[in-house]
């Protein structure tokens, strides 16, 4: 089960499973918020390749704009996924 909550200060909190199923459902919500975004994922329990495409998606649409995504409460196996990928490097992970 995957749940996303968009916080109208430009929170966004996610938890459950980020896949492939549930990829398309979270790039609808994080592409109506416009300037700078903190995702939240203390609940996260999981991330897959398609998750990690979202929150690049996300992060290069809000950096054209001129604005930032910033990343954090990462569970340490959700941070290994994107330490794997490379993506630590990328994103603003806190």
């Amino acid at each position: 089960m995957f749940g996303i909550e968009v916080e109208p200060d430009g929170v966004v909190r996610l938890s459950g499973r980020l896949d492939a199923s549930e990829a398309d459902r979270a790039i609808d919500r994080l592409e109506t918020i416009e300037g700078p975004v903190i995702i939240d994922c203390a609940k996260l329990d999981y991330i897959s390749s398609a998750g990690l495409s979202v929150m690049l998606m996300t992060h290069k649409r809000l950096r054209a704009a001129g604005h930032a995504l910033h990343i954090r409460n990462l569970q340490p196996r959700v941070l290994n996924v994107f330490t794997y990928a490379g993506l630590n490097r990328i994103l603003e992970i806190e």
